[in-house]
């Protein structure tokens, strides 16, 4: 399904996701995410594991390993071109919105990194914790966008507006994380998207 995302630009309360799960992804994703700007942050070990399960994480999504593109770079403008993820082609006055696919799982995104004297790149902070990074930024900023075929494109971007990331998943996997980090339910039980709260 190919559109024109800027239409289907949208909050978390517009979707078909029942107040209680709305509550426990805001949770997770937000208020207790795992982003280091957050003052209630939970760590991997609050969930009683040494690491974030980002195979599995990838797994469940169903994001195809090529279609994963997680970045220690300034800029993934080319990357969005590579991943069929530039929502705008043209430029000034010529610039328009262009339809993209939004039914194939795909990540494109930045990490923190950090660069020390004629040594490569290195990765601040783990794959996981980047992506539900800009998921949390995404949601924090409303810049989330929710599609008929329920899939949601999370989008986010720096403070002089430059994109930092574009995530396209099932909305599924938003609930399918959170079990998935959450495994033990020490903090979290869901039902599936749907299924109410009977």
């Amino acid at each position: 399904m190919r559109v024109e995302v800027q239409g289907y630009k949208k909050s978390i309360n517009e979707t078909d996701f029942t107040d209680e799960q709305i509550k426990i992804i805001w949770d997770f994703y937000v208020t207790k995410s795992v982003a280091e700007s957050v003052s209630q942050k939970r760590r991997i070990s609050d969930y009683g594991k040494t690491q974030f399960p980002w195979k599995e994480m990838l797994k469940v999504a169903e994001v195809n390993p090529e279609n994963c593109k997680i970045l220690l770079a300034n800029s993934i403008n080319q990357s969005l071109i590579n991943y069929d993820l530039d929502i705008t082609e043209g430029k000034g006055d010529n610039k328009h919105n262009k339809a993209i696919e939004v039914g194939v799982p795909k990540i494109v995104c930045l990490t923190p990194f950090s660069i020390a004297d004629e040594e490569p790149p290195k990765a601040r902070v783990g794959e996981a914790e980047s992506v539900l990074t800009h998921i949390r930024n995404a949601f924090a900023h409303s810049n989330t966008y929710f599609f008929d075929n329920n899939y949601v494109m999370f989008e986010d971007k720096d403070s002089r507006g430059a994109i930092t990331a574009r995530i396209i998943i099932k909305q599924q996997t938003i609930l399918d994380w959170i079990s998935t980090v959450d495994s033990e339910q020490k903090y979290y039980v869901l039902r599936n998207v749907g299924e109410g709260n009977a």
